[in-house]
C-alpha cells in the first residue's frame, strides 16, 4: 500500500469534514437566529397593528382618547408605550405606529454578530361607510343627527309623504320581502352604496312592521336604559339604515342614498292601524367599504393600509 496516498486521502477527508461542519454551523446559525428574528418581527407587527386600529377606532373622541387607547393596547401586548412612535394625522383619521427593537442573537456570535435590529410599522385609517350589507328596509332624510337623540325611522298615522311612510322595497316589493328584510337585513350582492337609487314601499305596512320589529326586540336578551355608551357591539337592536336625499315622493318612487346611519331601536308604536318606529342615533364602527374623505353620518369603518 502506498502510505503517502493513504495519508493524503485522510487529510483531504478531514478538510472536507471540517468544511461540512462549518457549513452546518452556518446553516444552524441562519435558521435559528433567522427564526428568532422572524418571530420577534411578527410579534411586534401584531402589536403595532392592534395599537393603530385601537387608536383610530376612537378618532371622533379626540386625540387624548386616541392616545389613551393606543397606550392601553400597547400595555396589553407587553410593549411599553414609550417604545412606540405614534403619529396622528391632523384630521385624526389616520394613525401610524412604528417601533424597532434590538434582538439578541445566539449562534451568530460564532461569526462575531451578537444582535440585529428589527423595525416594524403600521398605519390604520378611519372613514365613513359608503357601501354596506344588512340594511333595514326604511330610510331617514338627510339632516344633522345628534348622538343619543330620538328620530322617527318610519312614520305612523298622519305622517309620510303621499302614501310613503319611510318603508323601502329592497330587492323587490311586497309585504313578505319587506318583513324578511326587516328581520334579517338586506344582504344581496352587490351591497347598497352611496349614489344608488332605491325604491320606496308605499303604505304603512303595519302588520309586517310589527312582526319584524318584534322579532328584533325578542332577540335581545339585555335590558337597556338611557345610557347607550356601553352598548354591546353585537346588540340586535343596533340597525343600519340608508340616509336619503328626500322621501317627499309620490306613490312608488325612488330616493337616492347619500349615506348610512346607525340607530338603536327603541320600540314600535301602533296606533289606529298605523305603526311608527323610533330609534336613537348612535355613532359606531361598522363593516363595509369606507371613504376617508367623506364626513358621513356617524357610521364609520377602520382598516389597516400599511
Amino acid at each position: 500500500m502506498n502510505l503517502r496516498y493513504y495519508f493524503n486521502k485522510r487529510g483531504n477527508s478531514s478538510i472536507i469534514l471540517l468544511f461540512m461542519v462549518i457549513v452546518v454551523i452556518g446553516l444552524m446559525t441562519f435558521s435559528v437566529d433567522a427564526g428568532l428574528l422572524y418571530f420577534e418581527k411578527g410579534r411586534l407587527q401584531s402589536v403595532v397593528d392592534s395599537v393603530a386600529l385601537a387608536a383610530v377606532s376612537v378618532y371622533e373622541e379626540g386625540e387624548e382618547k386616541m392616545l389613551e387607547e393606543a397606550h392601553k393596547y400597547s400595555n396589553l401586548n407587553g410593549v411599553p408605550p414609550e417604545e412606540l412612535n405614534i403619529d396622528i394625522s391632523e384630521d385624526r383619521k389616520r394613525v401610524t405606529v412604528t417601533t424597532d427593537k434590538t434582538v439578541a442573537l445566539y449562534f451568530a456570535r460564532i461569526f462575531d454578530r451578537d444582535s440585529a435590529d428589527v423595525g416594524v410599522s403600521a398605519a390604520a385609517v378611519a372613514g365613513s361607510i359608503v357601501s354596506a350589507k344588512g340594511i333595514r328596509p326604511f330610510a331617514v332624510e338627510q339632516q344633522e343627527f345628534e348622538y343619543g337623540e330620538t328620530y322617527t325611522l318610519k312614520e305612523g298615522a298622519g305622517g309620510g309623504h303621499s302614501g310613503n311612510y319611510g318603508a323601502l322595497a329592497l330587492g323587490g316589493n311586497g309585504a313578505s320581502r319587506y318583513r324578511n328584510n326587516l328581520k334579517n337585513g338586506y344582504n344581496a350582492s352587490p351591497p347598497l352604496r352611496i349614489g344608488d337609487e332605491i325604491e320606496t314601499e308605499p303604505g304603512n305596512m303595519a302588520g309586517p312592521t310589527q312582526d319584524g320589529i318584534q322579532a328584533i326586540l325578542d332577540s335581545d336578551p339585555n335590558e337597556h336604559g338611557e345610557d347607550l355608551s356601553q352598548l354591546e357591539a353585537n346588540c340586535p337592536r343596533l340597525i343600519v339604515i340608508p340616509v336619503v336625499d328626500s322621501l317627499d315622493v309620490h306613490g312608488r318612487s325612488t330616493a337616492t342614498i347619500v349615506g348610512f346611519a346607525a340607530f338603536f331601536l327603541d320600540d314600535v308604536v301602533r296606533n289606529g292601524g298605523h305603526t311608527e318606529i323610533t330609534g336613537r342615533f348612535i355613532k359606531k364602527i361598522g363593516e363595509g367599504e369606507i371613504d376617508e374623505s367623506s364626513e358621513g353620518y356617524g357610521l364609520f369603518g377602520i382598516k389597516l393600509v400599511e
